[in-house]
């Protein structure tokens, strides 16, 4: 598990540094951080090896405290990933252990407070794609965060067969990504309303990355 994790850490290295940018959005992410909110990054799922990429060249992974799958050797394998990489990763397991998979998500949420960015893909770990679990209104909304809608693409890549159709750039490859109007999100939100706003957002930059 170790392994894997190092390699593909080492993998978007050689990515951040040998594929062709196309970005679009800049200034929403400007916005978001003027705003002085906590940022959380959201993607579709099939998108996070994109995203990865370009935190790695543009953001640095040590921005970054995230979720992982805790008790479940994809979870291990991601958190090495991450952790290779710079980031804090807390594997949660909700199922496992729900004491502490809570006392790990208080932990995210008060990174974020504390000037941590973090990342979630709402239709992970297992899908269905697009359909949205509640996590990612769950942190926006007790960390108050600034969340910013990434969408990304590239023709030169690999589509895995499952679920997400999961897209691993290849090197040299163009990205395209598109990062959305920023959605400033309060405690007090309808968890409803803020995942409508979720699904909105992500599914437009999601198609204009594809165009």
């Amino acid at each position: 598990m170790a392994f894997q994790g190092s390699a593909l850490a080492f993998y978007h290295r050689i990515l951040a540094r040998t594929v062709r940018w196309q970005i679009e959005g800049q200034a929403n992410i400007t916005k978001a951080k003027a705003s002085g909110r906590p940022l959380l990054w959201l993607f579709w799922h099939e998108q996070l090896s994109v995203f990865v990429t370009y935190a790695v060249r543009f953001v640095g992974g040590e921005r970054f405290t995230i979720v992982t799958l805790g008790g479940d050797p994809r979870g291990d394998i991601l958190s090495r990933f991450a952790s290779t990489l710079g980031a804090t990763p807390y594997g949660v397991d909700m199922q496992g252990n729900p004491m502490e998979a809570g006392r790990k998500v208080l932990r995210i949420i008060e990174a974020l407070k504390g000037g941590k960015d973090s990342f979630m893909a709402p239709d992970g770990p297992d899908g269905p794609a697009f359909a949205p679990k509640a996590g990612a209104s769950f942190l926006a909304r007790k960390a108050e965060a600034a969340i910013i809608p990434v969408g990304g693409f590239t023709n030169l890549g690999y589509a895995m067969h499952r679920w997400d159709h999961y897209l691993i750039p290849l090197p040299l490859a163009r990205l395209h990504l598109i990062f959305g109007e920023p959605i400033f999100v309060n405690k007090r939100d309808k968890e409803e309303v803020v995942t409508e706003q979720i699904v909105g957002a992500l599914t437009a930059v999601y198609q204009q990355a594809r165009r």
